[in-house]
């Protein structure tokens, strides 16, 4: 009887959830429901790619922060009528722009490279908003279309950040600026590894906005014509 009356809580649990996070009264509301789960939950992806660069489980550079402003903006969705969600999906770089400054701060202090890091990301972010990517398309467009748009843009950051890095090391000149992009390029390589993580955020992206659409079936309202001409 205990184990019959947990089961019957967690099944409650369950359908609770269903109800309320997973599912919404019409598919048009339940599709923009799990496209704001999908922006959380890339939030909190770029938040953790600071921890795990900072504990040491991630390869220089390998990171989530362009990734993740990448899939969201490119495939920028509705998310019903809330002013507030269509505020944070808009400046979704902004709110990330936010959470990386924190995390930076907190872990190693304001750094001077951040006058060029951080503007970086929201231009990534802008730049990424151009696209017009659908998760309703298949996977291995978008995926590519999502990954090639992502290498693109981890390159433009990089050339930000190590042109800074020439500004802010004080020999300005035409050596130094070249030695400073030819030692960009190991981190550029390893950078590029960040884009293994397009893939499975596209196909998450995907598969928590898919929703079922009900559509009436032709079949019966055509044999329900046919039995009435026959009276």
């Amino acid at each position: 009887m205990m184990y019959h009356k947990i089961f019957e809580e967690l099944q409650n649990f369950r359908f609770w959830v269903a109800e309320k996070i997973w599912y919404a009264k019409t598919e048009g509301e339940t599709f923009a429901k799990r496209f704001k789960l999908f922006v959380v939950f890339c939030a909190v992806l770029i938040a953790a790619s600071k921890f795990l660069y900072a504990s040491g489980l991630t390869i220089p550079n390998m990171e989530l922060i362009i990734p993740a402003l990448v899939v969201v903006g490119a495939f920028g969705l509705h998310v019903g009528s809330s002013e507030r969600w269509n505020k944070a999906t808009k400046y979704f770089g902004l709110l990330a722009l936010l959470t990386v400054f924190v995390v930076d701060v907190s872990l190693w202090g304001f750094r001077r490279i951040y006058l060029f890091t951080w503007p970086s990301f929201i231009l990534i972010w802008f730049l990424a908003k151009r696209k017009d990517l659908s998760f309703m398309d298949d996977f291995s467009d978008v995926a590519v279309d999502a990954t090639l748009t992502t290498a693109i843009l981890i390159l433009v950051y990089d050339v930000i950040t190590a042109f800074g890095t020439w500004v802010l090391w004080g020999s300005l000149s035409v050596g130094s600026l070249l030695g400073v992009f030819m030692g960009q390029i190991p981190f550029t390589l390893y950078h590029m590894s960040s884009l293994l993580f397009v893939p499975p955020l596209v196909a998450l992206g995907k598969t928590m906005t898919k929703v079922r659409v009900r559509v009436a079936s032709p079949v019966k309202t055509a044999t329900r014509n046919r039995s009435r001409m026959r009276r």
